[in-house]
């Protein structure tokens, strides 16, 4: 029997079915953290300019994958499709999820009038980034730019984040 896969917002009445595919993704993240990092994608900015946590879900309603997106200006593109904290675990049928993913970032973006997405995939991914690479060229990405990571250590007091990982307001560059 195949599964019907289907594309669906998540809303905030879905946040907690997202969980145990994040918790899978990211161990260690407390469903707190997950309901406060979601919360701030699904507060919705213009119409112009949409942003939210697309998933993929099967008939009975399991999220098997997600995304965060969203349209934003790039200065050499012009309207481009963000997509970041992309989560395609490794199932049979993974494949199948890449594609649909995927297919689903394009349609948005076409939707939207955007001239490009990026998509964002972290480091520490499931699979290989040999595997990542051919995957995404096969699906017409090239790999562009470079983009660094670097862990700061918290400084006393101004961490922000109330032993949680969660910033909060103030606790930024530009609380002055």
């Amino acid at each position: 029997m195949v599964d019907t896969l289907t594309p669906r917002f998540l809303e905030r009445s879905t946040i907690n079915k997202a969980y145990p595919l994040v918790r899978n993704i990211v161990p260690g993240m407390t469903a707190t953290r997950w309901t406060q990092f979601v919360r701030l994608h699904l507060v919705p900015r213009s119409p112009d300019w949409p942003r939210g946590v697309m998933t993929i879900q099967n008939a009975a309603g399991y999220i098997l994958s997600l995304f965060a997106f969203e349209v934003r200006t790039d200065l050499r593109e012009g309207r481009i499709f963000q997509m970041d904290h992309i989560m395609i675990p490794s199932l049979p049928g993974r494949g199948t999820l890449w594609a649909l993913t995927i297919g689903t970032a394009e349609r948005l973006a076409e939707m939207n009038g955007c001239a490009a997405i990026w998509a964002e995939f972290p480091g520490g991914a499931e699979c290989s980034d040999n595997e990542l690479l051919i995957s995404l060229e096969r699906s017409g990405y090239s790999p562009a730019g470079v983009r660094a990571f670097k862990r700061l250590e918290a400084k006393s007091g101004r961490a922000g984040d109330g032993g949680d990982g969660v910033t909060r307001p103030g606790g930024g560059l530009y609380d002055g």
